[in-house]
């Protein structure tokens, strides 16, 4: 017998590096085709769900009439197209759209009103205050506006706005943060635009701590330890 002729043969392992780079490109040309054919519909990004021989896919935009079209024709068109790309067979993949209930906390819906405020021809400075101002009205615990490339002068510069309070670093700024990213193209070239929106704790995803590492909640004293405090604090006279 030759070695390893009687050993069974167990099922091919699927190589895990591949399958998240797969996957990555596969989310990543998506949201840039969405990003193109939904522009005027408030798209803010997508979520995507793999079941047993079906894949959803979740839009979220602002205005989700826009996405469906009129008696969901352009709908059926994108879905068309995604299966037609992507090779998915009839009934395998299903596009569904879900609305934003809060525009003001949504780093990717403030980044394509600002994208549409800079092509519009309004000012950086009063656009990026418009943007920040919307979005503290919503309850946000800070906002910061960045856009680089070439503003006015012929010289690229980065110019930052910021108000409230926003975390930098650590797992914080993962579970609070919300960031997008998007690029305006004008004829002396191309400006990048980012959002960043340090959310409530009310705004955040099922799943997501609440609270800060460094948060400290100092509750009241009880009635007992309160009258220990007002005895303690009474001046004691000298004995006679």
């Amino acid at each position: 017998m030759q070695q390893g002729e009687g050993r069974a043969r167990g099922p091919r392992s699927i190589n895990k590096k591949k399958k998240f780079v797969a996957d990555g490109v596969f989310h990543a040309e998506l949201h840039e085709f969405f990003t193109k054919a939904l522009a005027a519909a408030g798209y803010a990004g997508i979520e995507i769900r793999v079941f047993s021989g079906k894949t959803e896919i979740r839009i979220k935009a602002t205005k989700t009439e826009a996405v469906l079209g009129e008696n969901g024709r352009k709908l059926r068109e994108l879905t068309s197209l995604v299966q037609k790309r992507f090779q998915y067979q009839d009934e395998t993949v299903e596009l569904r759209v879900t609305s934003i209930r809060n525009r003001g906390l949504c780093a990717s819906a403030q980044a394509e009103n600002l994208r549409f405020k800079m092509l519009s021809g309004l000012p950086v400075r009063m656009a990026s205050n418009s943007i920040i101002r919307s979005v503290m009205k919503d309850g946000a615990k800070g906002c910061e506006v960045i856009i680089s490339g070439k503003l006015r002068q012929q010289r690229a510069k980065t110019m930052k706005y910021r108000q409230g309070y926003m975390i930098c670093s650590g797992q914080p700024k993962l579970d609070f943060i919300d960031i997008a990213v998007r690029h305006v193209f004008f004829k002396q070239g191309i400006m990048g635009v980012k959002v960043k929106i340090m959310l409530p704790p009310h705004a955040l995803p099922k799943g997501r701590p609440t609270l800060l590492a460094d948060n400290v909640i100092i509750n009241d004293a009880k009635e007992e330890e309160q009258e220990e405090i007002r005895v303690s604090a009474q001046p004691q006279q000298p004995p006679q």
